[in-house]
């Protein structure tokens, strides 16, 4: 991961570099509506554009989205099988306006859980830009944070000693910048395997506002509080 201080945003100075967003509440969401919870997570996948967007207007250099984790493949079959349909089904068109703009799309997490089909369009996706200057957006789809630690120590010991560089260089995340700013939408307060090495020093913030609502306004005082915040990492 690389270490990077912020300089300036449209809005607020001291913009972070790189920002998680665990987009929670969309099931609730619909169940509030009298609608199958499919439909709430149709709804999320519509309100990922316009706020991922924002953030790189405003001079975010990375975002990464909780889309999929390892524990929802534990749901119920029917809405598993809708995830995965909605995957394949609004995967490209959504990063291919994230794309236009200038991002560059990456994927975090075990894709060979998913059919065939799917691995490839992430593939696909991965291909359209590989501009190494361009922001980020990073999916994390099946994706877990332990999982990753372990994964990364076992790479790092196959190619010698394990050490924090050597770990840190076999994370999903080896080319990003630092994790300064984590969002979870939802009401729940707590990190639910999401980049777990990452979130060492990154301030959290957390919001009653289910994923699908979640917009600009919010996302505005989060980021001119996240300014207001003092980071001493450890120190004095």
């Amino acid at each position: 991961m690389k270490s990077d201080s912020a300089s300036k945003g449209n809005v607020v100075s001291n913009i972070p570099k790189h920002i998680g967003i665990i987009m929670d509440g969309n099931g609730r969401w619909a169940t509030k509506r009298l609608l199958p919870r499919a439909a709430g997570h149709r709804a999320g996948v519509k309100n990922i554009t316009p706020v991922v967007s924002y953030l790189l207007e405003e001079g975010v250099k990375c975002v990464s989205l909780y889309a999929f984790s390892t524990e929802n493949s534990g749901r119920p079959k029917d809405e598993v099988d809708s995830l995965v349909d909605l995957i394949r089904k609004r995967l490209k068109p959504m990063t291919r306006e994230l794309i236009e703009r200038g991002a560059r799309v990456v994927f975090s997490g075990d894709r060979t859980y998913f059919p065939t089909d799917v691995q490839k369009l992430i593939s696909e996706v991965e291909g359209e830009n590989t501009d190494p200057s361009s922001s980020v957006v990073n999916i994390a789809l099946n994706y877990s944070g332990r999982s990753e630690i372990l994964r990364a120590c076992r790479l790092a010991a196959e190619k010698g000693e394990i050490t924090a560089d050597s770990l840190e260089r076999e994370l999903f995340t080896h080319d990003l910048p630092e994790l300064d700013m984590i969002i979870r939408t939802g009401g729940e307060k707590r990190l639910s395997n999401f980049m777990l090495y990452q979130a060492a020093y990154s301030e959290l913030f957390f919001t009653d506002t289910l994923w699908p609502d979640f917009d600009k306004k919010e996302l505005k005082t989060m980021l001119e509080e996240y300014t207001a915040r003092s980071r001493r990492f450890g120190k004095l």
